[in-house]
């Protein structure tokens, strides 16, 4: 685990539970949160006990609930999900749902961007400049910024030839996902202030890029402007 941001903890280890998943802590005066379940190592989950434990775990997407009713017994932790999503859950039932836009602190809200699930939602913290914790919905790309190496899961053949976007992009890459939804759940979100943005697969392709720390808003702005989307069947060949 380690601080991206201050009182902001990225878990180190994705979990193959939650799909690929990672998650982050968060201290909050209010209750620490913990945003979506991989299954914690004995280290993470003795650095959040020492660090007042969890009093929340908000799951932004249903592929991302992973170990939450573990943990949710573990930490004696209220489990917050959108409705459509929680109405997916086996083995225990949320605490808290909603269905439009959610205060769970006075600077912690959680807005509904349907489109990669019926349920996917933001957490947008309110300090700092803002910052949106968006779960599956972008990925920060899909080359590597060192080796030009493709991050993607063809063949090695099909790598050789297969290019994507290089920048932030909206990730549909589920069979069910709503590409219309999705781009609507995207430009609602330029009506919010924030300078950065945490997604949920930091490890997983595996080198980092699950964190941007400023000029997110304009990221994700271009993003709609260029229509940079991640989808299997809009890979491009050359």
């Amino acid at each position: 685990m380690r601080e991206v941001l201050h009182g902001i903890y990225l878990i180190d280890k994705y979990s193959l539970k939650s799909f690929g998943n990672s998650g982050y802590f968060i201290k909050h005066d209010g209750g620490n949160v913990l945003v979506d379940a991989p299954e914690l190592q004995d280290s993470d989950f003795n650095f959040i006990q020492e660090n007042g434990g969890v009093s929340h775990i908000f799951i932004t997407h249903i592929r991302a609930f992973g170990d939450a009713c573990n943990l949710k017994t573990k930490f004696n932790a209220r489990l917050v999900m959108h409705e459509e999503d929680g109405n997916l859950v086996k083995g225990c039932k949320p605490d808290i749902t909603f269905t439009d836009e959610y205060k769970l602190f006075a600077d912690a809200a959680l807005i509904p961007t349907p489109g990669y699930s019926k349920g996917s939602s933001c957490l947008l913290l309110a300090r700092d400049g803002g910052i949106l914790f968006c779960g599956d919905m972008f990925w920060l790309g899909n080359r590597d910024r060192y080796s030009n190496e493709l991050m993607s899961w063809p063949t090695e053949e099909d790598k050789k030839t297969w290019h994507l976007a290089d920048d932030l992009v909206l990730n549909i890459n589920l069979m069910d996902a709503d590409i219309g939804a999705m781009t609507a759940s995207a430009e609602k979100l330029l009506n919010y202030d924030f300078e950065a943005l945490m997604m949920s697969h930091p490890h997983y392709p595996p080198r980092g890029r699950g964190v941007v720390t400023n000029g997110a808003k304009q990221m994700v702005r271009s993003t709609i402007e260029n229509k940079k989307i991640t989808q299997f069947t809009d890979w491009r060949r050359e």
